[in-house]
Formats: structure tokens, C-alpha cells, sequence
């Protein structure tokens, strides 16, 4: 089977065939078919707005071969529809040559932070602004109370489409350290020892007091307090 381009002959239709119709051939014996490309030239079809199937479809019709899709936002054309394609409509190409097309995501919708809500807010705050939640299985322990979103992704400031998935770990509350005893010890040295045992440290100074050295800790040496909490160190008064 040969392919020949024709103005007259639909794409994929047969032009001729050799012995031609009406002829006669012996039996058993083999017809060559000359079918049409189409037309040597063909114009790019307008499909902005169209759902990427439909377009693709009118792309093959032509002659023209589905190529690359990229995906991009868009206010005007709705999520799924075509925004444009390279080359453009209108644009004389040869048969077979690839076309891309560019993809709409929707409108962009700004991810809200739900860190810190309960996961069942954090969904219902997602839902409000058109995206999805999808709160996974397994849970960290985070500064956030139990049951309350610990990390989400994407997260705060990042643009989505509308409908798409926000993913939500929620949190089992935080660790429980153990708290070190740094009475006794100096303010540089006990805050240096509690920060890398995990806590914040807030200094309390009595008034008029020059002493560095620490007399009484919010929480007492041994005990355990949540990991990122504040301690707070007293020093001595006179």
C-alpha cells in the first residue's frame, strides 16, 4: 500500500488502485491501493476551549499529530479546556507534524494554612476555597495539640487549581523530654543545656538582682515537659 497527499481524496480514503476498478485479475491475485494523506498542506484547527480529547481528535481528523501537553493557569478558560496550541489555529503546517497543547488548571486559589486546626476544620476551611484534603494515615508527633493539623502540603502562600488535593498530617501532640537540672548552673550555661535538650528558655531576673546563677526552673530537673516548650530559669536575688 502506497500514501499519496490529494487535494480531492479524504485522508485515509483510497485515490487508486493497480489493476484499477473494473479491471480483471487472476485469482488469488494481489490489488496495490493507493490511499490519501490528504491535502500536501493542512491548516491548524481552532480547538481553544475545547476539552483536550475533543482537540486531539480534531487534530487526527486533519492529518495533524497530538503532541506535547503542558498545563498552565488560567482565569478565563476553564480547568481541562485548551488555551492554546503550538503552532497556533490558522498556522499551515505539513500532515503528521506534532501540535502541543496548552492545558487549563483552572483559576489559581491561594492555599490557606490549616496548621493547627482540627483536621476536620482544616478540611471544611480546604473545601471553602475549592480544594480537596486528603488528611494521611500516619501521624506526627508536632508542637500542634493531638488531633490538630501538624504539616500540610503545599502549603501556606503556594497557588493551586481549583480541586486540587491538599495533603494534611495531623498530630499526635508533642514529645515528652526530659527536662535537665540546671540550677546552680549559670544563665549562658543552664539556657544553652535546656535549648539543646529541646525546650525554649525564658530568663526571670529579680529585681535588682546581678546574680547569673540560677536558683529555681519552672519545671523541676527529671521531671518531662512537651518538646518546644518554655522553661522558665529564675536566677538568685541578692
Amino acid at each position: 500500500m502506497d500514501r499519496v497527499f490529494s487535494d480531492t481524496v479524504e485522508r485515509g480514503s483510497v485515490v487508486s488502485s493497480e489493476p484499477a476498478s473494473g479491471e480483471r485479475i487472476r485469482g488469488n491475485g494481489s490489488v496495490r491501493l493507493v490511499v490519501s494523506r490528504g491535502p500536501e498542506i493542512v491548516r491548524v484547527p481552532d480547538v481553544v476551549g475545547r476539552s483536550l480529547a475533543d482537540a486531539r481528535r480534531s487534530l487526527k481528523k486533519v492529518g495533524l499529530v497530538p503532541g506535547m501537553v503542558t498545563r498552565e493557569f488560567s482565569e478565563d478558560v476553564a480547568r481541562g479546556e485548551v488555551i492554546r496550541t503550538d503552532p497556533r489555529a490558522g498556522t499551515d503546517r505539513n500532515p503528521d507534524t506534532a501540535v502541543a497543547f496548552v492545558v487549563s488548571k483552572g483559576a489559581p486559589v491561594d492555599v490557606p494554612d490549616v496548621t493547627g486546626l482540627p483536621a476536620g476544620d482544616a478540611t471544611a476551611e480546604l473545601e471553602a476555597e475549592g480544594l480537596k484534603a486528603e488528611v494521611l494515615p500516619g501521624r506526627i508527633h508536632s508542637p500542634e495539640a493531638e488531633g490538630n493539623v501538624a504539616e500540610q502540603s503545599p502549603g501556606e502562600g503556594t497557588e493551586a487549581a481549583e480541586g486540587d488535593t491538599i495533603q494534611l498530617t495531623v498530630s499526635k501532640g508533642p514529645r515528652m523530654l526530659d527536662v535537665p537540672d540546671v540550677t546552680g548552673r549559670d544563665v549562658d550555661e543552664a539556657r544553652s543545656t535546656l535549648e539543646e535538650a529541646g525546650f525554649e528558655v525564658k530568663v526571670d531576673r529579680p529585681f535588682l538582682s546581678f546574680s547569673d546563677t540560677i536558683a529555681s526552673q519552672s519545671v523541676d530537673g527529671g521531671e518531662q515537659a512537651p518538646e518546644g516548650s518554655t522553661i522558665t530559669i529564675k536566677t538568685k536575688g541578692f
